[in-house]
């Protein structure tokens, strides 16, 4: 009977052991990373931002598309898709060719969105008009909304000096959100946007957030006060109002 227990054990030891190398291996399977394609910058891509690139406040992310569709070897980045815009000369909606990815806000069509989806964030290593290229990929089996009217909601955070994870950008938000679509991608593709540079002078980690994914850590510089808001409630900070003595022309 002694035997038979000793035996008994061993091979439930034995199981468990397994399952849990199955599991870890199933971990690094999940964990294996899209390689980054090849990025060809023939239009001389631009990164717009409604603030510089050496915020002295919390600013506003403005994450654009500069690329969406396929995975593929090498990627031309365009700049800014825009997916469809008004023209005031012709006075005519124009549409461009990636329609497919983009959801008319009076269609009732709902998509599970990056909240609580499956999301692959990559930082490529080579900069791109003082920018850093980003990947972004659809790791579910269904497809996803990853953004809405030209907007991507990504925000990036930064270590502060008591090692805590915190904003240094707020999400871009419509005034309106009338005629603002949606963006969706199929499962297994990419898009590809782009993160800026800052330039102050403490260096830290950062990190992009997206939902609840989050990319790799990587090295940057900020300014201290790009954790704080130049607003107090509706209104701007006296600080920032004696820095900025035309802040009534915004």
């Amino acid at each position: 009977m002694r035997i038979a227990y000793k035996y008994s054990i061993i091979l439930i030891l034995g199981l468990v052991i397994s399952c849990k190398d199955k599991q870890k291996l199933q971990n690094k399977v999940q964990e294996v990373l899209t390689p980054f394609p090849c990025i060809v910058d023939s239009q001389k891509v631009k990164r717009f931002s409604f603030d510089d690139e050496n915020p002295t406040w919390l600013s506003t992310a403005f994450y654009e598309l500069n690329y969406i569709g396929k995975l593929k070897d090498t990627v031309s980045l365009e700049n800014a898709i825009k997916f469809s815009f008004y023209n005031p000369e012709t006075k005519n909606e124009i549409k461009d060719n990636h329609m497919k990815y983009y959801i008319d806000w009076l269609k009732k069509v709902s998509f599970k969105n990056w909240e609580n989806s499956k999301i692959e964030i990559q930082i490529g290593e080579k900069s791109i008009s003082n920018s850093l290229p980003v990947l972004i990929r659809n790791n579910n089996k269904d497809t996803i909304a990853i953004g809405y009217g030209s907007q991507i909601p990504i925000v990036m955070e930064a270590l502060n000096e008591k090692k805590e994870w915190k904003p240094i950008q707020e999400k871009f938000i419509y005034m309106c959100g009338n005629g603002v679509g949606t963006i969706v991608l199929p499962p297994g593709e990419i898009a590809i946007t782009l993160a800026p540079f800052f330039k102050g002078k403490q260096k830290t980690k950062l990190r992009l957030v997206f939902g609840d994914n989050k990319s790799k850590q990587f090295w940057g510089y900020i300014n201290k006060r790009q954790f704080e808001s130049k607003f107090d409630g509706g209104d701007f900070k006296e600080e920032y109002k004696k820095e900025n003595p035309h802040y009534n022309d915004f």
